[in-house]
């Protein structure tokens, strides 16, 4: 923010509190950032929230002088974390990483999530990202439309893991075996890293997975990809279908992830925050990584970042019902 208009905003807030209180507030706004800013990852370490946010820390660290310290709190699709942050203090040194499954998808899934949508304050929309279909080298498919053959072969035997219950890749998940009609058991691990983890180990026999966390054991060979969750093919993976292209017709799915502060933290320290965030995301190194990850950058602000909340948590309260998603 342009530095008079920053102090512009900060004068004209001032003078409508008390004039002790008002100076202390000034005060400490002007002094914004002085101490580390935690970032809360609602994941263990590993995952695709977890990579996305140290790989935009250290150029966020150098916008805004202090250290932003990532603490991992995964756990009950993301709700440990992300009521951690709702509950902190509306200083804007709590971050919480935020995404379609917190804030879209949870609150029509919990009876009682730990947090309101409401509690939270947008800051960035950070990516956009197409989910893509893995399997372990054991099972007998090449790509999803044979996988999905042999599932109805073997009703119930097959199983898909996922970030955990509720998470978007839950979603996903069910909206497959929904429109493609298979008995395929949904095994919830504490985040994108353990399902990994465990698809590796060939615990399950597929992952409903966000790219960063899964592509690198793809081009190594050790998991294969079998279908992309997008409207259109992912430049990462041209010669992989669509879920639409394997015989699931009118199949989309889209994920989102983005960053916010507790309700009530001030408009000046919101837009700061947004700043470091949306200068990290142009940085070259950090756009291609995330774009290699099918992962595309996007930086929107607080607004188009709040009515995206919106908009998604309208749309799939409605497709839970409709696809009867509960959680396990």
């Amino acid at each position: 923010m342009n530095p008079i208009r920053r102090r512009s905003l900060l004068q004209a807030s001032a003078a409508a509190l008390p004039l002790s209180v008002a100076g202390k507030w000034a005060f400490a706004q002007d002094r914004f950032p002085s101490k580390p800013i935690t970032l809360i990852v609602p994941q263990p370490a590993g995952g695709d929230a977890d990579v996305v946010c140290r790989s935009l820390q250290k150029k966020m660290q150098d916008v805004l002088g202090q250290p932003v310290v990532i603490d991992n709190r995964g756990g009950a699709g993301g709700n440990i974390g992300t009521a951690l942050g709702a509950k902190a203090a509306p200083d804007g040194y709590t971050l919480t990483f935020v995404n379609q499954g917190t804030m879209a998808l949870n609150p029509s899934l919990y009876p009682n999530a730990g947090y309101k949508v409401e509690s939270l304050a947008p800051v960035t929309w950070l990516t956009s990202i197409d989910l893509v279909i893995v399997a372990h080298p054991s099972v007998p498919a090449g790509n999803l439309k044979e996988f999905l053959e042999l599932a109805r072969k073997e009703p119930g035997r097959h199983t898909y893991g996922t970030a955990g219950n509720g998470s978007a890749n839950h979603l996903a998940g069910e909206m497959l075996k929904s429109m493609a009609k298979v008995d395929i058991t949904h095994v919830p691990y504490k985040g994108g890293g353990p399902a990994i983890i465990a698809l590796l180990g060939g615990e399950i026999s597929i992952a409903v997975a966000f790219p960063l966390a899964a592509l690198p054991h793809v081009r190594s060979g050790k998991l294969k990809a079998l279908a992309v969750t997008g409207k259109q093919r992912a430049k990462a993976l041209p010669d992989v279908p669509t879920v639409a292209e394997s015989g699931v017709s009118g199949y989309e799915f889209v994920s989102w992830m983005g960053l916010a502060v507790p309700r009530g933290t001030p408009d000046p320290i919101v837009q700061t925050l947004h700043a470091a965030a949306a200068a990290a995301l142009k940085e070259k190194d950090v756009a291609d990584r995330l774009s290699a990850g099918m992962t595309e950058p996007v930086g929107a602000g607080p607004k188009e970042f709040g009515d995206l909340i919106s908009r998604e948590g309208a749309r799939w309260s409605k497709m839970i019902k409709q696809f009867g998603m509960k959680i396990d």
